[in-house]
């Protein structure tokens, strides 16, 4: 039978191409590779890589076996690595990215210590996963929380607010809407509507909503309005800590409360286990 490590070596370096990153995916240096790719070809009888100076390449023999190896190994590692949660106690969230790095894992702390022996497994993703069908736990989705079939809890309902980075004032009154005419308005690819619904809420108007950087995320928007590129419209609750530390301010203009909200979701048909139902309770009291 061919050796296991030098299989395991073939794979790496067929999947990463490179011979010096697969050496170190597999901890040896890279002539201890070739080295195994050696042994390999001994033992199977066939050449699998070519030798041409500038590197390991696979050759067609090589390529067959890898096509024909597939993932193994990859499955190999998942086994095991499941084999040695096995006696932990696992907690699959799935969630949205803005509120995961602005909200949720600044505070994942004071949970960790509350439950000391919960092993966190955090995913982010833009769609809504099938929570009866779908490796999680329970999720934090946004919306108006009438989704069928899922347990809903509130958790808070959105609010806009208008956020800036001080040196933006120029020493003009920081309460007057006038101020908001002279500045670039950031967005968020995924929510170019929350300038106007603000704006219209607010009984206010501003020369060229539509002009102004377009950020992939509501995080970039944050961390451009900390740069002074422009003004945000977020919810307070994702910039508290740069207000805290000066980075940002709020002037005191219209807050408008949206119909959508942050929702824990879980399915009723999974049984509601310890650990969901500490990571419920320690929501509610955390907002």
């Amino acid at each position: 039978m061919a050796s296991l490590r030098a299989l395991h070596a073939f794979s790496l370096l067929a999947r990463h191409g490179r011979a010096a990153l697969a050496a170190e995916k597999l901890g040896v240096s890279p002539s201890a590779l070739s080295h195994l790719m050696r042994k390999l070809e001994s033992e199977l009888g066939a050449t699998l890589v070519n030798r041409d100076g500038r590197g390991l390449s696979l050759t067609e023999e090589g390529q067959r076996l890898a096509l024909s190896m597939g993932d193994a190994f990859d499955r190999i590692d998942e086994a095991v690595d499941s084999f040695k949660r096995r006696g932990r106690t696992e907690l699959r969230i799935s969630t949205v990215s803005t509120f995961a790095t602005r909200w949720l894992i600044p505070r994942l702390p004071s949970f960790q210590t509350a439950q000391p022996d919960v092993e966190l497994l955090l995913s982010t993703s833009t769609r809504i996963v099938d929570l009866d069908r779908e490796n999680y736990d329970c999720a934090i989705r946004l919306g108006l929380g009438n989704w069928p079939s899922v347990e809903s809890h509130l958790l808070w309902k959105e609010h806009l607010v208008v956020a800036l980075a001080p040196g933006l004032m120029n020493g003009k009154d920081p309460d007057d809407p006038e101020l908001l005419k002279g500045l670039r308005l950031l967005h968020s690819a995924s929510r170019r509507a929350d300038w106007d619904i603000w704006l219209e809420q607010a009984g206010l108007s501003h020369p060229d909503t539509k002009a102004g950087m377009v950020l992939q995320s509501r995080d970039l928007a944050i961390q451009a309005a900390i740069a002074g590129m422009g003004a945000i419209v977020i919810d307070r609750r994702f910039v508290s800590q740069e207000i805290a530390a000066g980075h940002l301010v709020l002037p005191d203009w219209k807050v408008v409360e949206l119909d959508t909200g942050y929702w824990f979701v879980r399915s009723p048909a999974r049984t509601l286990t310890r650990p969901v139902a500490a990571f419920r309770e320690w929501l509610q009291t955390a907002v």
